[in-house]
């Protein structure tokens, strides 16, 4: 049954609404809620989002419409107010009571430092249930024997680390690990100290801003590169790889026996293992070098698919299966990655975020053999500065030039 003109004139009024609703939601923030957030707040930004939209909405139907502001219009504003504060202030009241007296809404933090200011952190945060963190707490001379096997034995949701500390190399090592197990990273500071972030809060007086490794580390962005990978990559199985995989699964098995796919463990986000596909270019029984140029293990229909990168297209399934992603650090051998993290800085850096089918490194030209250290440190490079300043945006550029690339044709693609 279709709906009638004015029945279509309502749906619409109201999708606006909601939209109109949620976008200024987002901006004001009124559906977050901080741990040191005193309701007064949450108030102000409640009113500030109400005033706003209510105004906005109030112009709008008087320029589109020629409606006339009536005195109802308050009674609604007064009723979403009330409606919106009474059930913000229970639960408000609600998960601080549970934060206060149930352990399972606490979570462990690890605090990092020393001084007094590490000592009037971590008595206000033992001091205030109701803020939902049990204290771990590392004295500054144990710091370098922090491990990962630790941060997650002890289920270290947030670790706390003093402002003065945070660029000193004695720290680096455990606040690579907490980046790396996608652990909320805080850095606590002087009240008059001089400093920039979006996402400050105060506990008691001593202010904490949120250290951003990287803008993938935030719920909304991770969400927005999730949706793409699923929808990119299922249309490049559905489109192409339906027709692709029988067509060069045949073309690989007339020219050499055995399997059609090679899969291989590969390290992924956090360092942990995965089974990475490839259409198989080389003879069976290949040892673990890596590919040179006129490599005689490559087949004959292996240097096409490789020239065109077409050997890389049966990762798409471990993109829609979530183990990769279209844009990201390309993935190492288990060997090989083992062998540069002893030698080169940060490596483990590019485990924060999933791997990717195509990455910047590659897009530069960083790609295949590695012939010298100073090949794998500029792909370290450019990997740490995707992964620091990632926007969708960037997605798309380093999508659009590799299949430029392809196209042209790479040096290095043998």
């Amino acid at each position: 049954m279709f709906l009638s003109a004015n029945s279509q004139v309502s749906v619409v009024r109201v999708l606006i609404f909601l939209i109109f609703w949620l976008v200024l939601a987002l901006y004001f923030n009124i559906y977050l809620l901080k741990r040191a957030d005193r309701f007064l707040r949450i108030c102000l930004r409640l009113w500030g989002h109400l005033m706003v939209f209510f105004i906005a909405l109030q112009l709008l139907a008087v320029v589109l419409m020629s409606r006339v502001p009536q005195i109802e219009d308050l009674t609604v504003l007064f009723v979403l107010a009330f409606t919106q504060l009474t059930y913000r202030f229970v639960f408000f009241i609600s998960i601080r009571a549970l934060r206060a007296k149930k352990s399972a809404f606490k979570n462990s933090a690890m605090l990092l430092g020393e001084g007094p200011l590490y000592s009037e952190l971590n008595s206000f945060l033992n001091n205030n249930p109701k803020i939902g963190y049990r204290t771990y707490n590392v004295e500054h001379s144990a710091v370098t024997s922090v491990s990962i096997k630790e941060l997650q034995e002890q289920k270290i949701k947030a670790l706390f680390v003093s402002q003065e500390n945070v660029n000193k190399q004695k720290y680096k090592q455990v606040l690579e690990q907490a980046a790396l197990l996608q652990i909320p990273i805080f850095i606590f500071a002087d009240h008059d100290t001089v400093f920039k972030s979006n996402q400050v809060d105060y506990f008691g007086y001593i202010p904490i801003f949120k250290a951003q490794f990287s803008p993938l580390l935030q719920g909304i962005n991770r969400h927005i590169k999730r949706t793409f990978d699923i929808v990119f990559s299922s249309l490049v199985i559905v489109f192409i790889l339906s027709w692709m995989y029988p067509l060069v699964g045949t073309l690989i098995k007339l020219n050499s026996n055995g399997p059609i796919l090679f899969v291989q463990n590969r390290n992924g986000l956090s360092n942990k293992l995965f089974k990475c596909y490839k259409f198989r270019s080389m003879t069976i029984n290949s040892d673990n070098s890596q590919t040179k140029k006129e490599d005689t293990r490559v087949t004959r229909i292996g240097r096409i698919i490789r020239r065109t990168s077409i050997d890389e297209f049966p990762q798409f399934f471990n993109v829609l299966i979530g183990d990769m992603s279209v844009v990201g650090p390309r993935p190492h051998m288990e060997i090989h990655n083992k062998n540069y993290e002893k030698h080169i800085s940060s490596f483990q850096l590019r485990h924060t975020v999933k791997p990717g089918i195509t990455g910047m490194a590659q897009m530069r030209g960083f790609r295949g053999e590695i012939k010298e250290n100073l090949d794998i440190i500029n792909r370290i490079k450019y990997d740490i500065f995707y992964i620091r300043n990632w926007s969708f945006a960037l997605d798309i550029k380093i999508i659009i030039r590799t299949v430029f690339n392809i196209f042209r044709g790479e040096e290095k693609a043998y």
